[in-house]
């Protein structure tokens, strides 16, 4: 969790917060950290309820705050399919 919260830190600016685990996931194929089409790597998704930021010191443009989901994921073909299991294990509206 302490990497999380790092990342979390760094990508959003978030400085209070409350993050909790939901599920390990696995990704086959080529990835960043991996250049076989047939490995499978592992990572945790977790949610966070973000109660202050500070500005942002990273690549990130932006924090957008908003009612609904976007449509432009950066990784669209596993994003969409980890708000599922979220919603699936009622830990996302």
């Amino acid at each position: 969790m302490t990497t999380a919260k790092r990342e979390l830190k760094e990508e959003t600016g978030a400085v209070e917060f409350h993050m909790e685990p939901v599920c390990v996931y696995s990704v086959t194929g080529k990835t960043r950290v991996n250049d076989k089409a047939d490995e499978e790597t592992f990572g945790m998704l977790f949610t966070a309820d973000i109660f202050s930021f500070e500005p942002i010191h990273s690549e990130i443009e932006k924090i957008l705050i908003t009612e609904h989901l976007i449509d432009d994921w950066t990784y669209p073909l596993i994003q969409p399919k980890l708000i599922r299991e979220a919603r699936r294990r009622g830990v996302y509206e």
